[in-house]
């Protein structure tokens, strides 16, 4: 950023970032625990040294600012915010004349308070020698979405763009932006999806290594999917009688179907069934049902946590025919190799063969996802050749078999 370099030439005496935000969790802003927890986290992880304890004291005449407010002085300035319970928001000033990073605070300070929505403000001050200097443009947090489903781990996806869709279902949040560089994106719980720009390579390599290794993949079942992207390539496939499709939450197809055409053009398919049901409840009744079922899930938390289960794989083994396969999202090598393993080693109680393969998607942390491969009789190593409809800009038959190879440290964990 330019005012890192402001700062090293000595033309800035400091920098404020204010930030306010909005729907927050409502136990934690009326803690003056957590709000003192919150400002030594806060020192830490900008690297500013705390000067005496947090002073904090509540304010409760006036309905319309009732709440906690809290000064902390620090070596190089000082740290001050107001939590206000009337309408469950922060406002959070970080005034400093020496430099940290003004985006991380921000992202922090989201993530500690739980809030929903975020606008931000950098201003900078300058050395008196300095005015002269043309006012620099400083990038605007409001206009950046920032993905902190890695944040623990010290990762951070961000991207520049506008939201455009927000509501809370009886399940999740689900979001759309519309972003400079991936086109539209949808995110659920604060962790991105799909985008538009590079949603094929993921669709693709859940969808078609199973469709082409099954020589007569009739009956298909995609848990998950609510996007219709996976429903888009299966459709592909003309020796598909039957695609049914078992999503909880109505709110992601709909969403879909209004913003995100490019996916959910495979709702329009005659072909597709749409049940919006809880997974488990669905598969009880469908014995000896499939021939391949696709389990697109989101990561392992919330809704999605159950669907990595054994009870879970034993339901989709009982309901595939005596040769049926199963694919689901098994995560990243790079991140999350530990549950890959763990989730490997539930699946191999349960079927004859196993394996795990991947995909390069940009917007997923690391830059790569994987999945579980799991079959009753077929190899992925024997693809058969057919022709589909459709065109293709991931998947081939090299492609097929190459992401069966794996690095040596994930081979050996697996």
């Amino acid at each position: 950023m330019q005012f890192v370099d402001e700062f090293k030439a000595g033309r800035l005496w400091g920098m404020l970032t204010s930030i306010d935000l909005f729907d927050c969790n409502p136990q934690k802003i009326r803690s003056e625990k957590e709000i003192k927890k919150y400002v030594i986290e806060l020192c830490k992880l900008i690297d500013m040294k705390r000067y005496g304890e947090t002073f904090t004291v509540r304010f409760g005449e006036e309905e319309r600012v009732k709440g906690y407010s809290m000064m902390q002085l620090i070596e190089t300035s000082n740290i001050s915010g107001h939590f206000a319970e009337r309408t469950n928001s922060a406002y959070i000033d970080i005034f400093s004349c020496k430099y940290y990073d003004p985006v991380k605070a921000e992202q922090f300070s989201k993530k500690f308070f739980g809030a929903k929505r975020i606008e931000s403000y950098f201003t900078v001050r300058r050395m008196p020698w300095a005015k002269e200097q043309k006012r620099m443009e400083m990038p605007n947090p409001r206009d950046w979405f920032f993905e902190t489903l890695e944040f623990d781990r010290g990762v951070s996806l961000s991207v520049k763009g506008k939201q455009i869709y927000s509501k809370k279902s009886p399940f999740q949040n689900i979001e759309v932006y519309k972003t400079k560089a991936f086109g539209k994106m949808l995110v659920l719980d604060g962790a991105i999806q799909l985008t538009e720009k590079d949603e094929f390579a993921y669709q693709e390599m859940l969808a078609h290594p199973a469709l082409f290794t099954h020589p007569k993949p009739e009956r298909v079942l995609v848990i998950g999917g609510g996007d219709g992207g996976i429903l888009r390539e299966i459709a592909k496939h003309s020796d598909v009688k039957e695609i049914d499709l078992c999503e909880i939450d109505e709110g992601v197809v709909l969403a879909s179907k209004k913003f995100l055409p490019f996916t959910a053009i495979g709702f329009k398919d005659k072909r597709v069934n749409v049940f919006y049901e809880d997974g488990f409840k669905f598969l009880k009744g469908r014995k000896n049902h499939y021939d391949v079922i696709i389990v697109d899930s989101t990561d392992p938390v919330g809704p999605g946590k159950t669907l990595f289960s054994s009870n879970f794989f034993n339901l989709i083994f009982d309901s595939l025919k005596e040769s049926g396969i199963m694919v689901n999202q098994s995560e990243g090598i790079f991140f999350r190799m530990k549950f890959i393993a763990e989730t490997a080693k539930k699946m191999k109680k349960i079927f004859p063969h196993y394996w795990y393969y991947y995909t390069m998607v940009p917007t997923y942390p690391s830059g790569t996802i994987g999945f579980g491969f799991a079959s009753k009789k077929y190899s992925p190593f024997k693809v058969k050749n057919k022709k589909i409809n459709g065109k293709l800009k991931y998947y081939n038959k090299k492609i097929h078999n190459a992401a069966f190879v794996l690095p040596e440290f994930a081979e050996k964990m697996l």
